[in-house]
């Protein structure tokens, strides 16, 4: 997956992209992390409730931010707050939310994580992502 995702990044740069950044939700999210803390060349990266990062707890190459669910079934209490303390101040836990909170039309949907989840994400990817050749 890593090699994957840097020929991908690779071939963006090659298009002209002169910035890159990841988000993933569930698995995609776990991947978005190890995407991060291994050295892919990106600027900004977002993962949202990925299982498995408490297990790879790593340092990031980018800056980070991540989303996780408070009730998340499928991610423990411990593990979020292993993510939490490892990357202080880089992590939102929603304690109304659980696994698929962004999932609208979904019975794991809360609009008020959601909501501001999606904010979050737009204003962290503006300020890491946008060209550093403003006016």
């Amino acid at each position: 997956m890593l090699d994957d995702l840097s020929f991908t990044i690779a071939e963006l740069r090659r298009a002209g992209a002169e910035r890159v950044g990841i988000t993933g939700f569930c698995r995609g999210g776990f991947y978005a992390y190890m995407a991060a803390t291994h050295g892919v060349d990106l600027q900004a990266a977002a993962p949202f409730y990925g299982g498995g990062i408490a297990q790879e707890l790593g340092a990031p190459s980018c800056p980070l931010l991540a989303f996780f669910g408070a009730r998340d079934e499928y991610i423990s209490t411990d593990d979020i707050d292993a993510v939490v303390a490892h990357h202080p101040g880089l992590v939102v836990v929603y304690d109304d939310a659980g696994h698929g909170f962004m999932r609208d039309g979904s019975d794991s949907y809360v609009e008020s994580a959601a909501t501001d989840a999606w904010s979050r994400l737009l204003t962290f990817f503006d300020e890491h992502l946008k060209s550093s050749m403003r006016a």
